[in-house]
């Protein structure tokens, strides 16, 4: 999925994660019901889930590759909260269980 944000720049989502990616999740949203900081870094998880290419640029203006370690960090913050939020729809849609199908 294609999120496009200001400026021309974008984002192409993953619409499925794999088990390991959703433990992960799990894991990250109940240690943020305790602790303010792992709740902090919910967002940049789901990035690094569910954001398989991207055009970003720092506040700087300098494009932001999608591998560095920091990536994340050097978001614009209303670049993140764009992308954090579509990952989170498309998360919420994932986990949703199947209709049971009518026997």
């Amino acid at each position: 999925m294609r999120v496009d944000l200001r400026d021309g720049q974008w984002a192409e989502l993953r619409e499925r994660i794999s088990h390991g990616a959703d433990k992960r999740i799990r894991l990250m949203r109940h240690r943020g019901s305790t602790d303010p900081d792992a709740l902090l870094e919910t967002g940049d998880l789901l990035i690094r889930e569910f954001v398989t290419a991207w055009h970003v640029l720092d506040v700087d203006g300098s494009a932001i590759p999608l591998g560095d370690a920091d990536a994340t960090d050097r978001l614009p913050e209303d670049i993140a909260d764009v992308i954090i939020d579509a990952a989170a729809e498309l998360y919420n849609g994932a986990t949703v269980p199947n209709v049971p199908t009518p026997d």
